[in-house]
Parts: structure tokens; C-alpha cells; sequence
């Protein structure tokens, strides 16, 4: 058992050798599709948060996994049969798990590109709906109440990712992804509704 414990050891310190850490954030547009009655058609807002890049040149030299953790806030259209209501918003938080696998070439000493794909599983924290059509403000919790016609939502999403980027100087880093949404966000039976993501970020390798 000590033996076991003492390789594990070796080779979690081996890994902390090898990853880089990087800060990172940019921006999110979210669109659902589906035959729920709610909708949010469109979604915008921002990410932040962070990830490690551990290398795994000893299988292929340029490859690398990309485990983070960040937060995002989306705030959006609200649309109920088909019609959007123009004075009812969607506010958003969530917690994010992106588990990517990169492939990273380098042109010269100050510039590479590279690309990634993967899962991210995402947790809801809020979905409320702000109705302001009446005098007094109305909000809505959509991960427990049934409103506007629509099931409670799930907080759970599983996506399915790809992107592509750049690196300057072994420092900075711009990329651009797009994620799929794999799960179904409605707990209505004979209901679907879907949600697709496109991100794009900036980050800073410590």
C-alpha cells in the first residue's frame, strides 16, 4: 500500500512539474433551441476563472490536458410560444467544468497555435426570471417553479466542445470555441430544449 501511495505521490508532483497555470475569462453568447414553451433564444454575458495546462509530451510532443473551473453570468431574452416578451429577462449563474484535451503547435519561439476539444459540465446556481410588465417586479425561480407555462429546468448541462487559438510569448493566449449542449434542460415530459454556446476568451500563463 505504501508503495502505491508513493507512486501516486511521484506522479502527482510529476504532473504539478509540468502544468502551467492560466488565469482566464472572455465572453459567452448562449442560444436554446426546442419545443419547450420557455426559451431563452439568446444569452449574453461573461466567464472567469482559471485552468491548468499539464503537459503530456511523453505520449505526443504538443499534447496537453486542460482541466479549469470558471463562473459565468448570462443575462438574456425570455421567449414564451414563440414571442418574446419584451420586458422579461433571464439572469443566469453557473459554475463550469471544462475537461479538455490540446494539441498545441509552435510556429517560431513567440507564437504557436493550437487547438482543444472536450466535455464541460456545467451546475446552475440561479435561473431566475425578472418580469417587469406589471407595476411591481416579479421573479421567478426556473429551477423550482413552474412559471410561463414551462417545468422547472434542470441545473445540469453536459457540453461537448471545440476551439481553436493562439499563444504570444509563451504568455497570452486568444481563443475561440464552440460547445454543444448534450443534455435536456427541461424536466416537462414530451418536452426538449437544448442549449448551444459559443465562447471567446483571453488568458494569462503564470
Amino acid at each position: 500500500m505504501k508503495k502505491i501511495l508513493l507512486i501516486v505521490a511521484a506522479l502527482f508532483v510529476g504532473m504539478q512539474a509540468q502544468a502551467q497555470l492560466v488565469a482566464d475569462g472572455g465572453y459567452f453568447h448562449g442560444f436554446e433551441n426546442g419545443n419547450t414553451t420557455y426559451s431563452s433564444p439568446s444569452l449574453d454575458g461573461l466567464f472567469l476563472g482559471a485552468r491548468y495546462n499539464v503537459d503530456l509530451d511523453n505520449w505526443m510532443e504538443g499534447l496537453s490536458f486542460v482541466p479549469g473551473l470558471n463562473f459565468s453570468a448570462l443575462r438574456g431574452k425570455v421567449m414564451v410560444a414563440n414571442m418574446v416578451l419584451p420586458k422579461t429577462t433571464v439572469r443566469e449563474i453557473a459554475v463550469n467544468l471544462p475537461l479538455h484535451i490540446k494539441y498545441r503547435y509552435e510556429f517560431m519561439s513567440n507564437f504557436a497555435v493550437y487547438g482543444f476539444a472536450g466535455p464541460t459540465l456545467q451546475l446552475g446556481l440561479l435561473n431566475n426570471i425578472v418580469d417587469k410588465n406589471d407595476n411591481a417586479t416579479l421573479r421567478y425561480n426556473m429551477y423550482k417553479e413552474n412559471k410561463l407555462g414551462a417545468a422547472p429546468r434542470t441545473p445540469f448541462n453536459l457540453y461537448l466542445g471545440l476551439g481553436a487559438g493562439v499563444e504570444v510569448s509563451e504568455r497570452i493566449q486568444v481563443n475561440v470555441g464552440f460547445d454543444f449542449g448534450l443534455l435536456n434542460l427541461t424536466t416537462g415530459q414530451n418536452y426538449k430544449l437544448h442549449r448551444n454556446v459559443l465562447k471567446i476568451g483571453i488568458g494569462y500563463i503564470f
